[in-house]
């Protein structure tokens, strides 16, 4: 049962993030050194994740049909969590200003740092496979109209389009052409992508640990309260939508156990950058992503749950 096979990874995360936290703790941590552990999970533990997965996925033609779905439904299911992050916040009577960051946190999450690694611990190398395709819907949307929504004039650089081709993109391209050609190296180097692979659960919840701790170190103007509702839509509203919206559909149980577990991923790890580069705060961007992280814990599990009992 899903809903069983969670806890155990959820358990062992957070346990991480509890190591990761007592790093800090007795370690001066660099924002170099953090850079260089969003560079390894993003750079080098994630694409292997998503190759491993087109190494053990045995080849059909639904599943490029199902990776087409994924991928539409992820930019679809983005699209409306930034529509009714900012609704929700005019509603409120948040200034337009604050409306555009409180629909980046509350509709897009972290789908590829922690989202992929999960998927593949409950789902196995398909639900990795389908996760990741989740994750380039997600950063379609992140790297246009996120862009677009968080500068004054609604407008975007057509260079901002070039961080779509990264490493996990890349290596989603040439897990389709392994799914569709059959092709593979050789025996030793999918096992030493393998051991790659394993590295992303553990450097992403370490991650999450120190930036807790650095969090708590810093004094703000942001407080828990100032992000209930963002951490709510994002952690409740939003995947109960998705579960309703799937519910009315005949896909596969994996397509909708994918969506189910990445739209109730917290707020994305990079929202502190984007925050800083676009917003000029980075404060709440760290606090949405550490408080949504930790909340998310249980949340998860409860919706997952949910969506177990409904399906």
């Amino acid at each position: 049962m899903v809903f069983l096979s969670i806890l155990g990874p959820m358990f062992m995360m957070a346990v991480i993030s509890v190591i990761g936290y007592w790093i800090a703790k007795v370690n001066e941590i660099t924002n170099e050194s953090k850079q260089l552990l969003i560079s390894i999970m993003l750079n080098v533990a994630v694409p292997c994740i998503i190759l491993d997965s087109a190494f053990k996925t045995k080849i059909g033609k639904e599943v490029i049909s199902e990776l087409l779905i994924i991928f539409i439904l992820s930019i679809i299911i983005s699209l409306i969590g930034l529509l009714i992050g900012w609704g929700i916040a005019r509603i409120n009577n948040q200034s337009s200003s604050n409306a555009r960051k409180i629909a980046i946190i509350a509709g897009l999450g972290n789908t590829g740092f922690i989202g992929i690694p999960l998927c593949a611990a409950i789902l196995g190398p398909k639900g990795a496979l389908f996760a990741a395709a989740f994750d380039t819907g997600l950063g379609l949307i992140l790297y246009t109209v996120a862009i677009a929504l968080l500068q004054e004039k609604d407008q975007f650089s057509l260079a901002s389009l070039k961080q779509l081709f990264n490493p996990p993109l890349i290596s989603i391209v040439l897990a389709l052409f392994i799914i569709i050609t059959g092709m593979k190296p050789p025996e030793m180097i999918q096992q030493l992508n393998g051991t790659l692979a394993n590295l992303a659960t553990p450097l992403a919840m370490l991650y999450i640990g120190i930036l807790i701790r650095t969090m708590l170190k810093q004094k703000g103007s942001v407080t828990i309260s100032k992000l209930t509702v963002p951490i709510l839509l994002k952690l409740i509203i939003l995947p109960i939508f998705t579960i309703i919206l799937l519910l009315f559909t005949n896909f596969s149980m994996m397509i909708k156990q994918v969506m189910i577990i990445q739209v109730a991923m917290p707020t994305m790890t990079i929202a502190p950058v984007f925050l800083a580069q676009y917003a000029q705060d980075e404060e709440l961007g760290v606090k949405a992503t550490v408080y949504s992280t930790i909340c998310s814990l249980l949340t998860i599990p409860l919706i997952v749950y949910l969506g177990a009992k409904l399906f």
